[in-house]
């Protein structure tokens, strides 16, 4: 919803065959006609994607296989991570920006959180740091919501880390 409510942008949500409920979910709650999602293809093959995203203006992922088509279709990423650490996948490509809250148990690579509170990537949303989409793409900065209840970012006035360096 804030990445749309400037009115710059369109939000396609992507998904695989299992993230089909998360995705109807995303769009509900957006409320906006310009976000919408694949959860309603009947078949969603990677080639699917990867068209997608060569006529996006912008990718906003995870650290994923989409992250990777984003790169060599050569779109501006803005990568979230969350129990992964962007030092071991950096990339060398510039038109990427990392995003990542500082908590002493990342990064676990664990799938399912360790200490069931999954804040490492809940806490580092778009949500959270919408503006970086909006200076990603050139646009003015998008109004972000309040932080989550008890994000790391909220504690530490330098924000979420942004690039290839961890602090």
């Amino acid at each position: 919803r804030r990445i749309v409510g400037g009115g710059e942008f369109s939000v396609l949500v992507n998904c695989g065959p299992s993230e089909r409920e998360i995705a109807r979910e995303i769009v509900a709650k957006a409320n906006d006609r310009r976000v919408v999602a694949l959860s309603e293809e009947a078949q969603l093959p990677v080639g699917l994607t990867k068209a997608c995203l060569r006529r996006s203006r912008l990718l906003v992922t995870t650290d994923g296989g989409p992250r990777f088509f984003g790169i060599a279709f050569s779109r501006p990423v803005v990568t979230l991570f969350g129990p992964t650490d962007p030092i071991r996948t950096a990339t060398p490509y510039d038109a990427e920006t990392c995003l990542s809250v500082a908590l002493d148990s990342q990064p676990c690579r664990a799938r399912t959180c360790p200490l069931g509170h999954q804040r490492c990537i809940r806490d580092v949303s778009v949500t959270c740091d919408s503006d970086v989409v909006a200076q990603t793409h050139g646009a003015a900065p998008v109004e972000a919501a309040a932080p989550t209840q008890g994000a790391e970012y909220a504690e530490d006035p330098t924000g979420p880390r942004r690039g290839r360096e961890r602090r």
